[in-house]
């Protein structure tokens, strides 16, 4: 009986860390693309290719460009009202990612 009261209050300590761990790894990741209708080709097979993560990648290397080309980009929020899991988008941001020369 003893041992299995130890048992469960180890796996009562244990639980919560091992869910807090796998939690964080899902958000590190990125995840999944909220989105699922894109007018981009770039961020569309990005999302295919490795989720958010995958977008966050190519997005900050067209980023380094953009914001050489075009004087409105300054930023991530030049183009997104929201910089969480989806990634809202400003009224003129597609005109934007085109004029910095997105596809």
């Amino acid at each position: 009986m003893k041992k299995l009261a130890f048992f469960t209050l180890a796996a009562a300590a244990v639980g919560p860390l091992v869910l807090t761990s796998v939690s964080q790894d899902a958000q590190a990741d990125g995840g999944a693309c909220v989105r699922t209708q894109f007018k981009t080709t770039s961020i569309k097979d990005a999302c295919t290719k490795g989720g958010q993560a995958e977008a966050k990648k190519v997005m900050k290397k067209f980023m380094a460009t953009a914001k050489v080309k075009v004087a409105e980009v300054k930023d991530c929020k030049s183009c997104h009202t929201t910089l969480t899991q989806d990634w809202k988008l400003t009224d003129n941001a597609l005109e934007l990612f085109i004029k910095a020369g997105g596809k």
